[in-house]
C-alpha cells in the first residue's frame, strides 16, 4: 500500500504531543458528559459575543492580502521559484483542494441553512416572509463564499513559500512564521506548541464534519434498506468511511488522494447534473441570479455586519438560553462562526494546498481557490437548497415540519425523494447521493490525516516524491475516525439530557418549535475553542510571509525579468 515516493522520518515530538492531545479530547468527550457541553457553551458565548468583530476584521485582512497578491507585483511568483512547473494537471488540482476543503457537510448545510435562515432571517426582516426567503437563499452563498475561501486559501502562501522558495525543511504552520519570531523558537517548544495546536484543531474539526454528514448519510440508508436510524448505523458508517480513507491515505498522495479526489469530482457533477434536470431547474436558475444580485449589492453591509443593537431583555434572553431572540443575534450564531470554523480549518487547507501548488503562482492560486471553490458551493445551495425550497413554498413537500416532526436529516431526504414522482428515478437520485456522500467525505478526510502526517514529519524536502511515513498517514486517519466516533457519542449524550444550547442550528430549532440536534455544539468546542490562538499564529504566519517576500523582493524581481518579458 505504501507509494513509490521516499519517506519521510516522524518528528517525534509533535507526533507524540499530538497523539496525546488527540487522546485526551476523546477521553473528555467520552467521560464528561454534560461538563464537556457546558465548556462548550461557555467557549461559544465569550467568542461570539465578545470577539465577534476580531472574526470580521481578520477575514477582511486576510481579504485585502490576497487581492494584493493576486493583482499587486508578487503575482508572478512562483512556488518553487521562477523555474517551477506545476505538478498536478488543473482539473485534478481543483478537485483536491476543493474537496480537501469541503466535505459531505456541504451537501447537508446547502441542503437545510435556507430554512434555519427563512424562519430566522437578518436584518430585521419578517420571518417566513417573502423577503426572507430571499435572504434565506442568499446567505449561504456568502457563508460558503468568497470569504470562506479566503480563509481556507490564506495560508497556503506564508507555508507554501518558506517551504519551496525559502527551502524550509518541513511544511508547518510553525516554520512559515519564523521570519517574525525566529528559527530558534519555531525548532523549539513554541514552534512545537503551535503545530500542536494545528492538530487538535484539525482533529476536531474534521471529526465533526463526519459528525455533520454521518446522520443524512445514515438517514438516506436507511431510506434505501428499509431500516430505522440509530446510533449504531451511525458508528457503522463512520467505520465504512474510517476504512475507505484508510486505505487512500496510506496510497499516498498521487495514488489515493488525487485518484479518489477525482472520482468524486466526477459524482459530484453527475449527481448536480441529475438533481438540476430532474427538480424545478427555472426556479434554480432564477432563484441563483436573484440572489447573487442580492449578495453582490449588499456585500459589504453583509461583510461587515454584526448586529449590535439589541434590547437588554433580548441579550438576557439569549445568555439564559432562550431562543426567541435568534434574529437579533444572526452574525454571532452564524457569520462569526463560520469564519471561526474556517480560521480553524486554515493552517491544514494552507498545507495541503501549498503541498500540491507547487510550480503555480500566487495569482494563479488566489483566482483558481476564489473562483472555483466560490462557484462549486454556490452550485450546491442553488441546486440543493433551492430545490428544498421550491418543494416547500408550492405546498410539495413541508419540510419545516417534517423536520420538526423527524428532524431535519429526514427533511432532506425527504425533499430529494419528491423530486420526481416517478419512484425507481427517485431512488436512483437517492442512491448516487449516497455514493457521493460517501467518496466526499472520505476525500475531505483523507487530505486531513495527510497534512497532519506531513506535518509530523521532518526532512520533507522539497521534492515531490516523499511521502510521510505509512505508519503516520495511517495512524491519524484511524485517529479522526475515533475522534467522529467520540463526537457522535457526546453529540448522544447532549440530545438526552435536553441540555441544548443557543447557537446556530439549536436557535432556530428553538424559534421555529423545529426539532432541536446538538451537532453544532460538537463544531463549537472544534472551531472557536482553537480559533483565536491560531487567529493570532495565522497573523503571525502573515506577517512573516510578508517580510519575507520584502527581504526577497530584488531576487523576486530579477527571476521574473525573463517571465514578464515573454
Amino acid at each position: 500500500m505504501e507509494g513509490s515516493g521516499k519517506s519521510a522520518p516522524i518528528e517525534t515530538q509533535i507526533f507524540a504531543s499530538g497523539i496525546l492531545v488527540v487522546l485526551a479530547v476523546i477521553l473528555f468527550l467520552f467521560l464528561a458528559g454534560d461538563t464537556a457541553s457546558a465548556v462548550i457553551d461557555a467557549i461559544f458565548k465569550f467568542s461570539t459575543n465578545q470577539l465577534g468583530a476580531l472574526y470580521i476584521w481578520f477575514t477582511l485582512f486576510c481579504f485585502g492580502v490576497e487581492l494584493s497578491l493576486a493583482f499587486g507585483k508578487y503575482g508572478k511568483v512562483r512556488f518553487g521559484g521562477p523555474d517551477a512547473r506545476p505538478e498536478f494537471t488543473r482539473l485534478s488540482w481543483v478537485a483536491m483542494f476543493f474537496c480537501a476543503g469541503i466535505g459531505t457537510a456541504l451537501m447537508a448545510w446547502a441542503s437545510k441553512e435556507w430554512a434555519y435562515h427563512y424562519v430566522a432571517p437578518p436584518f430585521d426582516v419578517e420571518p417566513m416572509s417573502k423577503e426572507a426567503s430571499r435572504w434565506a437563499a442568499t446567505y449561504g452563498l456568502f457563508h460558503w463564499g468568497p470569504l470562506g475561501w479566503v480563509l481556507y486559501s490564506i495560508c497556503a502562501f506564508p507555508i507554501g513559500y518558506a517551504f519551496y522558495n525559502r527551502k524550509q525543511s518541513a511544511l508547518r504552520l510553525s516554520t512559515s512564521c519564523s521570519a517574525i519570531l525566529g528559527e530558534d523558537r519555531m525548532n523549539g517548544p513554541l514552534g512545537k506548541a503551535i503545530d500542536t495546536l494545528f492538530i487538535f484543531g484539525l482533529v476536531g474539526g474534521t471529526g465533526t464534519t463526519l459528525v455533520s454528514a454521518t446522520p443524512m448519510l445514515s438517514e438516506a440508508v436507511c431510506e434505501l434498506f428499509g431500516l430505522t436510524r440509530s446510533f449504531s448505523v451511525d458508528a457503522v458508517i463512520v467505520v465504512i468511511w474510517t476504512v475507505i480513507f484508510t486505505v487512500t491515505v496510506g496510497l499516498g498522495l498521487k495514488k489515493g488522494i488525487k485518484m479518489l479526489s477525482d472520482v468524486n469530482l466526477f459524482a459530484i457533477f453527475v449527481l448536480c447534473g441529475v438533481v438540476f434536470l430532474v427538480g424545478p431547474t427555472w426556479f434554480m436558475l432564477n432563484t441563483l441570479t436573484d440572489s447573487l444580485g442580492l449578495m453582490l449589492n449588499n456585500f459589504i453591509r453583509m461583510s461587515f455586519y454584526t448586529a449590535p443593537h439589541f434590547t437588554a431583555d433580548d441579550y438576557q434572553l439569549f445568555l439564559a438560553g432562550e431562543k426567541s431572540n435568534y434574529t437579533s443575534m444572526f452574525p454571532q450564531t452564524w457569520t462569526v462562526f463560520y469564519w471561526a470554523w474556517y480560521i480553524a480549518y486554515a493552517p491544514y487547507m494552507g498545507i495541503f494546498m501549498a503541498r500540491i501548488s507547487r510550480g503555480r503562482t500566487f495569482r494563479d492560486v488566489v483566482i483558481t481557490a476564489q473562483t472555483f471553490g466560490t462557484l462549486g458551493c454556490a452550485m450546491f445551495f442553488a441546486i440543493f437548497g433551492n430545490n428544498a425550497m421550491y418543494q416547500y413554498l408550492t405546498g410539495r413537500f413541508d419540510f419545516l415540519a417534517v423536520t420538526a416532526s423527524q428532524g431535519e436529516n429526514a427533511a432532506i431526504v425527504g425533499a430529494l425523494m419528491h423530486l420526481t414522482s416517478i419512484e425507481p428515478l427517485a431512488m436512483l437520485i437517492l442512491v448516487i447521493f449516497v455514493f457521493v456522500g460517501f467518496i466526499y467525505s472520505a476525500t475531505t478526510v483523507n487530505s486531513s490525516a495527510y497534512a497532519i502526517a506531513t506535518v509530523t514529519s521532518k526532512d520533507m524536502g522539497e521534492g515531490t516524491d516523499v511521502e510521510p511515513h505509512l505508519f503516520n498517514r495511517v495512524i491519524w486517519a484511524v485517529f479522526l475516525g475515533a475522534i467522529a466516533l467520540a463526537l457522535m457519542y457526546q453529540d448522544e449524550v447532549v440530545k438526552q439530557s435536553a441540555a441544548t444550547t443557543p447557537g446556530g442550528v439549536e436557535a432556530v430549532a428553538g424559534s421555529t418549535g423545529v426539532a432541536t440536534t446538538s451537532v453544532l455544539t460538537a463544531l463549537k468546542v472544534s472551531s472557536l475553542g482553537v480559533a483565536i490562538p491560531l487567529m493570532v499564529c495565522v497573523l503571525i504566519a502573515i506577517l512573516s510571509f510578508l517580510k519575507s517576500i520584502g527581504q526577497d523582493k530584488p531576487h523576486l524581481e530579477k527571476g521574473l525579468l525573463p517571465e514578464e518579458s515573454g
